[in-house]
C-alpha cells in the first residue's frame, strides 16, 4: 500500500525510528511496521501522523508536491500539536537528528541506516569515560560540524540537550568580534575570588535585587570579596546595581543584567575545559580560518 511507503519514507526522512514515531503517536513501534509494510492506521490517527511527520494527509497519500509545501507552516502545525510543556525538548530532537544524519549517512546507506544505533538520536545521556588518556575523568559526548558556511556544536543527549547552529555571516563571525581588552575586562572580572559563585548564586534565586551581604552569606565568600567581585561584574554588564531607600540609608543592591546569556555561556565554556574530548561526530570539512575577514580573503585572490 502506497500509504506505508510513504510513512517509512517520511519517518527515515525525518530521522525517527519506528519507535520514537510509535511513541508520539501512542502506538507500539511494531504497529508502525505493520502499517509500512502495507497495513493501514486507523482513519482518525492520520492527522496525528501527519503531524509528527511535519507533513499534509494529502502528502501522506502521495497527492501533494512536498517542495511546494510552506516549511514555516508545516513547522508551527507540528509543534502545535505537541504539548507546551514538550516542544522544546521535541525541537531539539527534530534539529539534534536532522542536522547529524547528513554527516555520516549517505544515498546508498539510508535505508539501512535510518533504524541503526547510530541514529538514535538523542542518546539516553551524555557522559562519557575518558578511556583514551586512561582517566575516571566524565566528559561530554558531543557533536561537531566546522563547514565553509558555519558551525554546528551539540550535546545530543537526553540530560543534557543542547544544540548551536551559527551560519556564518556575510561578514564572517570576526566582523562581530568585540575589542581584546573587553573580553579580557570580562574573564578577569570572571576570575577574582567569589565572582563566580556570586553569579551561580544569583542564577540559583528568583528574580530580584539582593545586598551584598546577603548574596555574601548566601555564596559563601567573604564581604571583602563579594565587593571587589559585585564591582567588576557590574563594570562588564555581568550585574547591575540599583539602589534602595530605607528608613536610616540608602543600600545598595545587586541583581542579574540578563537571565539568557550566562547559563549557555558557562555551558559551552566546559566545551572547552574538557580534556579529553569525546564525539559521537565530528565533521571538519571547512577551507579557510574561522576568523579569517572576508575582506582579507578578498585581496588574496586578487592577488593583494
Amino acid at each position: 500500500m502506497e500509504l506505508g511507503k510513504n510513512i517509512a519514507a517520511l519517518r527515515r526522512q525525518k530521522g525517527m525510528t519506528q519507535e520514537q514515531l510509535g511513541q508520539a503517536l501512542g502506538v507500539s513501534g511494531q504497529a508502525v511496521s505493520k502499517w509500512e509494510k502495507g497495513g493501514a492506521p486507523d482513519t482518525e490517527l492520520l492527522p496525528s501522523i501527519a503531524d509528527r511527520l511535519g507533513v499534509t494527509i494529502d502528502t501522506l497519500f502521495g497527492r501533494a508536491d512536498e517542495p511546494t509545501e510552506n516549511m514555516s507552516e508545516t513547522l508551527m502545525r507540528w509543534l502545535g500539536a505537541i504539548p507546551a510543556e514538550k516542544r522544546m525538548i521535541e525541537l531539539f530532537r527534530l534539529l539534534c537528528v536532522t542536522f547529524q544524519r547528513p554527516y555520516y549517512v549517505n544515498e546508498s546507506t539510508l535505508g539501512d541506516l535510518m533504524d541503526s544505533v547510530f541514529v538514535h538520536l538523542p542518546i539516553k545521556s551524555c557522559y562519557s569515560t575518558d578511556i583514551i588518556n586512561h582517566t575516571e575523568e566524565t566528559l561530554w559526548m558531543r557533536s561537531s560540524a566546522v563547514l565553509d558556511n558555519g558551525i554546528q556544536l551539540g550535546v545530543p543527549a537526553e540530560d543534557c540537550p543542547m544544540f548551536l547552529l551559527m551560519p556564518e555571516p556575510e561578514g564572517g563571525y570576526e566582523a562581530n568580534l568585540i575589542d581584546n581588552d573587553r573580553y579580557r575586562k570580562l574573564f578577569s572580572a570572571l576570575a577574582l575570588p567569589g565572582a563566580l559563585e556570586l553569579v551561580r548564586t544569583l542564577y540559583g534565586r528568583k528574580t530580584g535585587y539582593c545586598s551584598a551581604k546577603a548574596i555574601a552569606k548566601a555564596a559563601g565568600i567573604s564581604p571583602e570579596d563579594a565587593e571587589r567581585a559585585l564591582s567588576a561584574l557590574c563594570d562588564c554588564n555581568v550585574l547591575k546595581k540599583s539602589q534602595v531607600e530605607l528608613e536610616t540609608s540608602p543600600v545598595e543592591v545587586y541583581t542579574l543584567s540578563d537571565l539568557e546569556a550566562f547559563v549557555p555561556f558557562l555551558l559551552f565554556s566546559r566545551w572547552m575545559c574538557d580534556r579529553g574530548k569525546a564525539y559521537i561526530c565530528s565533521w571538519d570539512d571547512r577551507k579557510r580560518p574561522l576568523l579569517k575577514k572576508r575582506e582579507e580573503e578578498n585581496h588574496e585572490g586578487n592577488g593583494i
